[in-house]
């Protein structure tokens, strides 16, 4: 009789990014069913390893990532929010000149009105076209702990069942023991 195989142990794993905080969203590839796990960034989780479909802010990442170690995902996202209103504004001012120029060939206007307003009508049609983008995501992963949390002790969670391999986070909370350097005000 042999001995059943270990559990595999779950892996920390850090979300970081550079710029505004993002949420990150993992779900295991096996399972497509499973609720993922939520985090906004700054954050960490703990994974069993396995290969996971990753979202940024409901982006999908292209791919999976495979997390069997632990580590830090680095995410970027590029949002093209900005170009999708310009692409947008563009359509609508194209057809609402075309439709002007239009109505007055229409109503026995200059024959280059029509010309004008099919013109004005493609403009704003390419314009759209070109503009409008998706959003894009993208994750690194990098086999270590971020800088801001190298050399700190391991916070670990735990339930009536024993340690719990759901969200840890570096975020203090209420009762919460405090870390790093900082300043206390008391009146």
């Amino acid at each position: 009789m042999t001995a059943p195989a270990p559990a595999p142990k779950a892996v920390r794993v850090y979300m970081r990014t550079d710029g505004q905080p993002l949420t990150f969203s993992a779900r295991a590839r096996s399972s497509i069913t499973a609720s993922p796990t939520w985090c906004s960034s700054p954050c960490d989780a703990r994974f069993l390893p396995g290969q996971y479909q990753l979202k940024l802010n409901d982006v999908p990442v292209n791919g999976p990532v495979q997390l069997s170690n632990p580590g830090t995902l680095h995410g970027q996202f590029e949002s093209r929010e900005a170009s999708r209103e310009a692409g947008w504004l563009a359509l609508n001012v194209g057809g609402i000149l075309g439709g002007v120029f239009l109505t007055v060939g229409a109503l026995g206007g200059p024959s280059w009105a029509y010309l004008a307003g099919g013109g004005s009508l493609a403009a704003g049609g390419v314009l759209f076209l070109i503009t409008y983008r998706a959003d894009r995501a993208s994750v690194t992963f990098t086999p270590a702990d971020p800088i801001d949390v190298r050399g700190l002790p391991l916070a670990e969670t735990r339930s009536d069942n024993g340690p719990s391999a759901a969200r840890v986070s570096d975020r203090a909370a209420l009762g919460s023991t405090p870390r790093g350097l900082g300043f206390q005000i008391v009146f």
